[in-house]
C-alpha cells in the first residue's frame, strides 16, 4: 500500500515536471461584431512556473489565482490572438433576370408602327428596326423591371432613409442581340446608335403592361403620351425632352450582312435608379428605338431575346445593381473612389457584373 503510494507521487512529479514552462496557449480573443466590432481581448499573459529553479522539481512561482493554493491554475497560457475587427456591411450586387431565385417582374415587348393594334408582348424575341423605304415598318421596344425597390430591405436600416441608405455605384442593363439584319445598296454601316428612352415618373406617362402595350396604348386604359412609345418628359439624354441617351451597337461586318452580336451593356443613369428604387411608382421602364436619321441602310431590324423566352432563359434581359452601403455617422457620404466613368471601362470591366452572375448562378 506504501509503495504503491509512493509510486504515485513519483508520478505525480514526473508528470509536472514534464509540463510545459510556459504553460497552455491561452484561449483566442472573441471575434469582433459583423457589422462594426471591437478588436477582442487579449488571452492572460502566460508565465514560467514549474521547475523554476531547475531542480529537477516543480512547483508554482507564484500563487498567481490567489486562492492560497500553489497549483497548475496557477500557470497561465500566453496571450491569445485578438478578435478581428468587425467590418462595415460590404457592397453588394443584386440581379433581376426572370427565372433567378423565382424573380418575374420583367416586362418587355416591341411595338409596332405597321401593326399599331397588335400586342407583341409574349414574343420569344423583341424587336427594333426601322426602314428608311418605309416608314410605318418602324419597331421600338419598351422594358421594365418591376420589384426592384426590394434591394431596400437589406440596405437600409430602421433609422435611415431611402436615399441616405445606400448608393448605387453602378447599374447596367445586359441585353442579348440573337440576331440582326442590315440590307442596301451601298451600305456603309459599322454600327448603330441605341436611342435609350426613360420614362422617369412624369405624370402624363402610363404604366406600360408588357401583354397590352401597343403603338398607340402603354396599357389597356392609357395612351402613351406620343404614339410610338413617346414620353412625356425624357430627360437624361443631352437636350430635356429627347430620348437621345444612346449606346453604340457594333456590327461584325461593314456593308450590308447579318450575324449576331451577343451581349449589349446598356449604362443606365445612377441617379435614375435611385428614384425607381425610392419611389417605385416612378419605376415606368424605358424604351428603345433607332433613329432613322443615323442610318445609312435601307433597313436594320435587331432582336433581343425576351424574358418569355423558354429556350434561352440564361440569355433573358438582365439587370444587375452594384450599391455600396453607407454609414452617414461616418462620413461615408461619397460613392466609392473606385468607381470608373463607363467610357474609361475596358469591354472586361463592363461586361464584369455579367460574368459575376453567371458564376453566382452556378454556384447556386
Amino acid at each position: 500500500m506504501k509503495a504503491t503510494k509512493v509510486l504515485g507521487m513519483a508520478l505525480l512529479g514526473m508528470s509536472i515536471i514534464m509540463a510545459s514552462c510556459t504553460g497552455d496557449q491561452g484561449e483566442r480573443g472573441p471575434k469582433g461584431d459583423s457589422i462594426k466590432g471591437d478588436s477582442g481581448a487579449p488571452g492572460k499573459d502566460g508565465i514560467a512556473c514549474w521547475d523554476t529553479d531547475k531542480s529537477g522539481v516543480g512547483e508554482p512561482s507564484e500563487d498567481i489565482n490567489q486562492d492560497g493554493v500553489f497549483d497548475a491554475l496557477d500557470c497561465q497560457g500566453a496571450p491569445g490572438n485578438d478578435g478581428q475587427d468587425g467590418s462595415d456591411k460590404p457592397n453588394m450586387e443584386f440581379y433581376f433576370q426572370d427565372g433567378f431565385k423565382g424573380y418575374d417582374g420583367t416586362h418587355d415587348a416591341y411595338i409596332s408602327g405597321q401593326a399599331t393594334f397588335t400586342n407583341f408582348g409574349g414574343n420569344h424575341v423583341f424587336r427594333v428596326s426601322h426602314d428608311n423605304n418605309n416608314q410605318t415598318i418602324k419597331r421600338n421596344s419598351v422594358i421594365r423591371f418591376a420589384g426592384i425597390d426590394d434591394i431596400t430591405t437589406d440596405l437600409v436600416e430602421g433609422s435611415e432613409t431611402c436615399t441616405d441608405g445606400f448608393y448605387i455605384n453602378k447599374a447596367t442593363l445586359y441585353v442579348y442581340l440573337s440576331s440582326y439584319t442590315k440590307t442596301g445598296v451601298g451600305i456603309y454601316q459599322p454600327a448603330i446608335q441605341l436611342y435609350c428612352g426613360f420614362y422617369n415618373g412624369g405624370t402624363n406617362d402610363p404604366m406600360f403592361e408588357q401583354m397590352e402595350a401597343t403603338w398607340f396604348l402603354g396599357n389597356a386604359d392609357t395612351n402613351w403620351f406620343v404614339e410610338g412609345g413617346q414620353s412625356f418628359l425624357f430627360d437624361y439624354g443631352l437636350n430635356t425632352g429627347n430620348d437621345d441617351y444612346i449606346v453604340p451597337i457594333q456590327f461584325n461586318e461593314l456593308a450590308e450582312g447579318s450575324g449576331t452580336v451577343g451581349w449589349v451593356a446598356i449604362p443606365l443613369p445612377r441617379s435614375l435608379m435611385n428614384q425607381w428604387i425610392c419611389n417605385p411608382e416612378e419605376n415606368k421602364g424605358m424604351r428603345l428605338r433607332i433613329d432613322e436619321t443615323e442610318l445609312n441602310s435601307d433597313e436594320v431590324v435587331l432582336e433581343f431575346i425576351s424574358s418569355d423566352n423558354p429556350n434561352k432563359m440564361d440569355l433573358r434581359p438582365l439587370l444587375v445593381i452594384e450599391t455600396e452601403d453607407v454609414d452617414p455617422a461616418a462620413g461615408k457620404m461619397a460613392p466609392s473612389s473606385k468607381a470608373k466613368d463607363w467610357d474609361s471601362m475596358s469591354y472586361e470591366e463592363k461586361m464584369a457584373p455579367l460574368y459575376r452572375y453567371f458564376a453566382a448562378k452556378e454556384a447556386n
